[in-house]
């Protein structure tokens, strides 16, 4: 290995640069670097233009459109040769084996798979289906030099319980930088406000929180609920129909997408999480580093985020509606941590932004040290 003394490429590979917590984090990793240190292009797999690719543009990175179809093996591995990249980071968890053998045919020296979540998307679990995760997963197991996880749960699940013994994998929180926390920092509603930051999609679970909302309205009878995020095929609907069923609809606002969703996390006075399954949910994070009190479903990378926050309550999903809007209204009626006591603890954390960043370019760089 040769001592590195100009700038990384880094080739960063997404289905599409949307704002999901995974393509936000590695667009804020890619304006973090200067120029002469890291340089950050990015693969959207769709073809399809992303809400961040102006961003990613203005960080002083390409986003190329390299559709994965019949002929993505023979373009892609010609994009990798010509460009000659440092590093191929991919964050399309099992399909990264097949993005990584054709890095490494290519001669790309780091070959990093990124797992954000243990579940792979919502399609049906077919025996055709299972054979292409194993021969992707099998591909992966070969080709990569690196294997990050955002969480310890994550890399459990996705990649094994016996992670630690492999070398290459590695853990990586991402991080909250600062910069947005202060300027997203605004006085509470004057109306008891509960915010749900996350797509509007089954995973989710947010029609189960409606069910918690008409319980809550008994309990705290002024409460609204604020569904912060974009809507996933028609989840939405059934989310409204079940407001209006419920007699909460006039409580229950769907907000949609925002390009900075944590002034409404800084407002509220609860964040409520119940989603089925999550790798380290971002919008806990940014919630927790507000200082405002979070009830989420008790996970594996909710586990983690409540080693090192007192105001995040984790609750079974086995556990009846009632007891979930019992702990809303503690929550809620409770005097929320300081701001400068939740951020000092995200200083202290794994989850500051400036520590990710850096375990990012350790994993980047030591292909040559």
């Amino acid at each position: 290995m040769t001592i590195r003394t100009n700038a990384l490429r880094v080739l960063h590979i997404f289905g599409r640069l949307e704002r999901g917590g995974a393509e936000m984090r590695t667009v804020e990793l890619a304006e973090y670097f200067p120029a002469d240190r890291v340089q950050s292009d990015f693969v959207a797999l769709t073809g399809l233009d992303g809400a961040l690719d102006q961003r990613a543009r203005d960080a002083g990175g390409e986003v190329i459109k390299c559709r994965l179809d019949a002929r993505f093996a023979l373009a892609f591995h010609r994009l990798l040769k010509k460009r000659r990249y440092d590093v191929v980071h991919s964050h399309v968890h099992y399909a990264s084996g097949v993005i990584l053998a054709i890095a490494r045919a290519a001669g790309v020296s780091g070959r990093v798979a990124h797992l954000h979540t243990a579940i792979v998307n919502g399609r049906s679990n077919t025996l055709r289906r299972r054979a292409q995760l194993a021969i992707c997963r099998r591909l992966l197991q070969q080709h990569a030099t690196d294997i990050v996880a955002c969480g310890e749960g994550t890399m459990e699940v996705a990649w094994g319980p016996r992670w630690t013994a492999d070398p290459r994998c590695r853990v990586i929180y991402s991080g909250i930088r600062a910069d947005r926390v202060r300027s997203s920092l605004c006085a509470r509603s004057p109306t008891p406000t509960v915010v749900n930051v996350a797509s509007v999609q089954p995973l989710k679970n947010q029609v189960r929180l409606i069910e918690v909302m008409r319980r809550l309205v008994k309990r705290v009878p002024e409460v609204q609920l604020r569904l912060v995020g974009r809507e996933v095929g028609d989840y939405g609907l059934r989310v409204r129909r079940a407001a209006a069923e419920a007699g909460v609809a006039d409580r229950v606002s769907l907000v949609g997408e925002v390009p900075e969703a944590m002034p409404h996390m800084a407002s509220a006075h609860l964040m409520v999480l119940p989603s089925l399954w999550e790798g380290l949910p971002g919008a806990v994070l940014e919630a927790c580093a507000l200082g405002t009190p979070v009830l989420a479903s008790d996970l594996p990378g909710t586990r983690e985020l409540a080693r090192y926050f007192p105001h995040l309550q984790l609750m079974s999903l086995h556990q009846h509606d009632e007891a979930w809007a019992a702990a809303a209204e503690q929550l809620i009626n409770a005097r929320a941590p300081g701001v400068s006591d939740a951020r000092e603890r995200l200083a202290r954390s794994p989850f500051a932004f400036e520590r990710c960043c850096e375990a990012h370019y350790e994993v980047w760089s030591g292909q040559y040290a």
